[in-house]
């Protein structure tokens, strides 16, 4: 082979293997697109047999934001944890019922945990509506519900946020227990943000 048919074959094999990574790239790229994307959680990612589409999963940063103004039911949760799950399904059917269309879930395992900036704000502006337990008096649990307007605390219930471990989900929610839940948290809602 000359050097000249050399060169050229050279070339066309320089220009094959670039035409190939760019159809590698772009194939690859539309491949896993999807992976990039930030995914926006939604309430059926922690509570799997939630009935209400009512709800708005929100971070800390947005709880900070809600806990300061607005007009807003917040329902601070676990998804791991047995009390939040009664709970959740009983303040289903009050919203429902009231037909309530937004409320804001914050699930309080990732901030709790790290035990970051939001955890520690969120404690303080709610400081005076939290759990007291024998050795912490400012304590955010879960599960508790929030009627705010504008950065004030209307109501609150903490009932079940910190449950002995004597007591069972089942044998604490008796249905007198959830009756008597329902008509309070209706009244609260009715009072203090339908009005």
């Amino acid at each position: 082979m000359t050097p000249k048919v050399k060169s050229i074959l050279r070339k066309i094999i320089y220009f094959l293997l670039f035409a190939l990574m760019i159809v590698a790239f772009i194939v690859l790229s539309e491949k896993y697109a999807d992976n990039s994307k930030q995914r926006v959680s939604v309430i059926s990612d922690y509570y799997e047999n939630t009935k209400a589409d009512c709800y708005e999963v929100i971070s800390g940063n947005k709880m900070i934001s809600l806990l300061k103004s607005g007009k807003n039911i917040i329902f601070i949760g676990s998804s791991v944890s047995d009390y939040s799950r009664k709970y959740m399904e009983e303040l289903d059917t009050i919203f429902k019922n009231l037909k309530i269309d937004k409320v804001y879930y914050y699930d309080i395992n990732n901030d709790k945990l790290q035990e970051n900036s939001n955890y520690y704000d969120i404690k303080e502006l709610l400081n005076g509506y939290l759990v007291e337990t024998d050795t912490v008096s400012n304590n955010l649990l879960s599960p508790s519900l929030y009627i705010l307007n504008d950065g004030k605390v209307m109501y609150y219930n903490v009932e079940t946020s910190a449950m002995k471990n004597t007591d069972t989900v089942k044998s604490y929610w008796t249905p007198e227990k959830e009756i008597t839940f329902s008509n309070e948290i209706t009244a609260a809602i009715s009072n203090y943000y339908l009005n």
